[in-house]
């Protein structure tokens, strides 16, 4: 089935080659913009399955980008009030962890983008209420982007070469060079893991201390 559905996706990118990058960009940025969480890894992985990866990275890249931006603005336009009382937690994180970086903005954005400090779909929504600029938000999400659109992108390649391998069993390999590939950037998650439990273990102290006093 997987391969029926990859072939069906490469006969139409190559009567429609236009076409196919317009409708994969109107969906993952749509997606990204409805901050829906998992959607577009699945749309990542696809890009790498059906382009070149210049191509393939260039559109994850962009879309990732694009799509985040317009969450920023319906959140900035729209959802100010509604996503600090619904998240007030992430929202505290957030606006810690960027205050953490000083005034190296640029870098805290794109280190957000890297590492599970914040959801990526929270950063999003959340990033115009703690003040981040419009410019820096999109140009350093999307550089903060390139590790994950490169990854995903070789795990698209590396997927439609085993569907169309004979002789292998292609969820076992692609389930292990996905690991393999966890691996080689689970110190950097790892890294943000433990400055995310940092946080929060803050943002809990300081709320069981307004209890108290």
């Amino acid at each position: 089935m997987t391969r029926d559905l990859l072939s069906c996706g490469e006969s139409y990118k190559a009567d429609n080659p236009m076409a196919a990058i317009v409708l994969y960009s109107v969906l993952y940025t749509a997606f990204l913009a409805a901050s829906i969480p998992g959607c577009t890894t699945i749309l990542s992985i696809l890009a790498g399955a059906l382009w070149p990866p210049y191509i393939a990275i260039v559109l994850i890249v962009f879309n990732s980008g694009l799509g985040g931006m317009c969450a920023y603005t319906l959140s900035h336009l729209m959802l100010r009030g509604s996503v600090v009382a619904r998240f007030p937690k992430l929202f505290e994180k957030l606006k810690r962890s960027i205050d953490s970086f000083g005034s190296n903005i640029w870098f805290a954005m794109i280190f957000l983008r890297v590492t599970p400090l914040v959801p990526n779909w929270f950063v999003s929504l959340g990033a115009p209420l703690v003040g981040m600029p419009a410019h820096v938000f999109f140009v350093g999400g999307m550089i903060g982007f390139i590790p994950s659109g490169i990854f995903h992108c070789l795990n698209g390649r590396a997927l439609k070469n085993l569907i169309n391998s004979t002789g292998v069993d292609p969820l076992t390999s692609f389930l292990t060079l996905f690991g393999l590939q966890f691996v080689v950037l689970l110190p950097l998650w790892l890294c943000g893991k433990r400055k995310a439990n940092e946080l929060e273990r803050e943002i809990d102290n300081d709320a069981t201390q307004k209890k108290t006093s």
